[in-house]
């Protein structure tokens, strides 16, 4: 609950303020060239988002920048090939102040559950990028949600509790039925069929003992969300 307090608090104070912003889409796009900070002006906030950065980067094995978006009317978060860095060689991450604030406002057990998952889901956009799946449209985002899903088990019941319904809703309330777009996401349901089926694969190789690669997990989610 202290971390909603937080991060509600700042994202209220960047509002306030006017600060000029712009948005894009729950997905992955070009880099924006404005509008990004590495900071949010508050130490215990960007303190929050550094322990998540640092537990995907150990989970995935992967190195991306990571920013923060200042979004206005249009919620997001952003992942690209494009590198910022060198020192992070496998794209940009951007995470979007208004989307921070409205998953937290939707959070009726007062965790903000769902940001870390969102973080997730673009973490394997940048694994999308990197190891060249050849998904395209609706599939890429099917996969990051299946991957996402892995990370939701690893982190609910290995790290420390989120709210796994939570987290369900959010992803679902996130799908479409615009078809024929070419920002085609999936529908509400393949997305949440794709989060629970990562969380469930996840779940079967703990109960065996076993460790989950990313190989694995990854060829996993080509073959499930092929199906849709």
């Amino acid at each position: 609950m202290t971390e909603k307090i937080v991060i509600l608090a700042i994202i209220c104070g960047f509002i306030n303020h006017g600060f000029a912003q712009t948005g894009c889409y729950f997905g992955n796009s070009s880099l924006p060239q404005q509008n990004l900070t590495k900071y949010s002006g508050n130490s215990d906030f960007d303190e929050i988002n550094n322990r998540e950065y640092n537990t995907l980067v150990n989970v995935f094995d992967i190195h991306p920048d990571i920013y923060y978006l200042l979004d206005e009317e249009s919620p997001n978060a952003y992942a690209t090939s494009t590198i910022t860095n060198t020192n992070f060689p496998d794209g940009t991450i951007m995470l979007g102040f208004s989307l921070i604030q409205l998953e937290c406002l939707n959070s009726s057990s007062g965790t903000c559950s769902s940001i870390p998952i969102i973080l997730a889901h673009e973490f394997a956009h940048i694994i999308d990028f990197k190891y060249m799946t050849g998904l395209t449209g609706k599939y890429k985002e099917l996969f990051a949600d299946y991957m996402a899903g892995s990370y939701l088990f690893h982190r609910a019941n290995t790290l420390g509790t989120l709210n796994v319904a939570e987290v369900g809703n959010s992803f679902f309330s996130k799908g479409d039925y615009d078809f024929n777009s070419p920002q085609h996401h999936g529908t509400r349901e393949q997305r949440l069929s794709s989060l629970i089926a990562g969380y469930k694969l996840a779940y079967y190789y703990s109960t065996k003992g076993q460790l989950l690669n990313l190989n694995t997990l990854m060829e996993n989610a080509i073959q499930y969300v092929g199906q849709f």
